[in-house]
């Protein structure tokens, strides 16, 4: 085990040293941050030889992020380590999540929509002598695992030889076929069809097949029901929706995810949660991970993304925010406001109405789209009152009226006016 290099090292510098030969032979682990390099190798260990263990810390603080990689020597023990997925390391509560590095088949020309997911590299891919049959090969590779099927292409080229595709049912099986096979036959993991599929689309040789499009994880709209919480994610392109979906599914209670915009720099995506607790958690757990090393996933509430972008694009014409008033300082002036067609929230409008100074403070009625903002002087309510009526804060629209404590019918002309 390689546990004796430079422990100087930067953490991220040495996993990205790593080799990805042979191919999906690293996996990649979600664990708690107070998880060691020894603690992981110690968990893996019983699955093969680990070349190398890479937990990656905080730059600034040297604090776990909750993610690590351990890189064995051979695809079947990263294989086998697969299964460690859900299990807890010695010295810790919470189960692991396991999954391969998402760097396999990758370079600077692949599909960034490509899947990354170890159950789809079920086949293998050989070079055989023409003679023999399928029954035979069937018995030969029978002695690695399970093989459910046989398909044998003659060479046009070379008679003396020919392809064979040879079929198991788990991963595992596959990659012992493959390290343990005549080496004269080359064997590797065939291409999964859905990656070949795409790429032949892109060269325009087919036309996309609508009743082989690739699973989605979300539904048709992407619409949510009160009590969901929606998170924006900016990630690297090389993540596609399947594995941001079993990224985020780490953490309970999520709905669906959808990938909604991509370009050749990063993706943006959209998760949902049932709630706005179980939501955070995915905040604290994700927002900030290298994944992959290097590229940095930003994870937001959808909501406080919208409020920083209205304040940059509309509230920064009144100038920048100005200190709240202590509670204590009796009010001099209200100013009556309602939210259309929905109310956002009391922290973006707060940042509006402190901008003209003096504001003690602002508050919306419970359950209600409209509320009140106290200032200690008239000069400060004034200018909110005239500046921010009408006021476009995203999709609310504003409407900002002088507040007069009348009662009954007096009060309600006053404020229907």
């Amino acid at each position: 085990v390689g546990t004796s290099r430079d422990n100087t090292m930067s953490d991220v510098n040495r996993a990205k040293e790593i080799s990805e030969e042979p191919p999906m032979s690293r996996l990649f682990v979600i664990c708690g941050k107070q998880i060691t390099k020894e603690q992981l190798i110690k968990h893996f260990e019983p699955d093969g030889t680990i070349e190398e263990c890479v937990v990656i810390t905080d730059r600034k603080t040297g604090q776990g992020k909750g993610v690590a990689y351990v890189k064995f020597t051979k695809t079947s023990s990263a294989a086998r380590g697969l299964r460690k997925n859900g299990t807890v390391v010695e010295g810790d509560t919470r189960p692991i999540k396991v999954m391969i590095s998402a760097s396999y088949n990758r370079d600077k020309n692949s599909d960034t929509s490509a899947d990354v997911n170890e159950n789809q590299f079920l086949r293998l891919f050989a070079i055989v002598p023409s003679n023999r049959t399928e029954e035979q090969l069937k018995e030969e590779f029978g002695t690695h695992g399970t093989v459910t099927q046989v398909r044998l292409v003659p060479d046009k080229k070379n008679d003396k030889q020919c392809a064979a595709y040879i079929k198991f049912p788990t991963f595992l099986e596959t990659a012992l076929a493959i390290e343990n096979c005549n080496p004269q036959y080359k064997a590797k993991f065939c291409v999964p069809r859905s990656k070949l599929q795409q790429e032949r689309e892109q060269k325009g040789q087919l036309s996309p097949d609508p009743f082989n499009r690739k699973r989605a994880h979300s539904p048709d709209r992407l619409s949510t029901v009160r009590g969901d919480t929606k998170l924006v994610v900016i990630c690297s392109n090389q993540l596609n929706q399947d594995r941001l979906w079993r990224l985020f599914d780490i953490c309970p209670g999520m709905k669906y995810c959808s990938i909604i915009t991509a370009s050749e720099i990063n993706i943006t995506a959209a998760v949902v949660y049932s709630s706005r607790q179980e939501a955070q958690r995915a905040v604290d757990k994700i927002h900030g991970l290298e994944y992959p090393l290097g590229e940095r996933i930003i994870v937001r509430f959808e909501e406080e993304l919208k409020e920083e972008l209205i304040t940059k694009d509309t509230l920064t014409q009144f100038g920048p925010p100005k200190p709240l008033v202590p509670d204590a300082v009796q009010f001099v002036k209200k100013a009556f406001f309602i939210c259309m067609p929905e109310a956002v929230s009391v922290k973006l409008l707060t940042d509006a109405f402190c901008r003209f100074g003096d504001l003690i403070k602002v508050y919306l009625v419970p359950g209600k789209r409209h509320g009140y903002a106290e200032f200690a002087s008239d000069v400060a309510a004034n200018r909110a009152i005239q500046q921010l009526h009408g006021m476009q804060l995203g999709d609310c629209r504003l409407k900002v009226l002088e507040c007069a404590e009348y009662t009954g019918d007096q009060k309600r002309n006053r404020m229907e006016h």
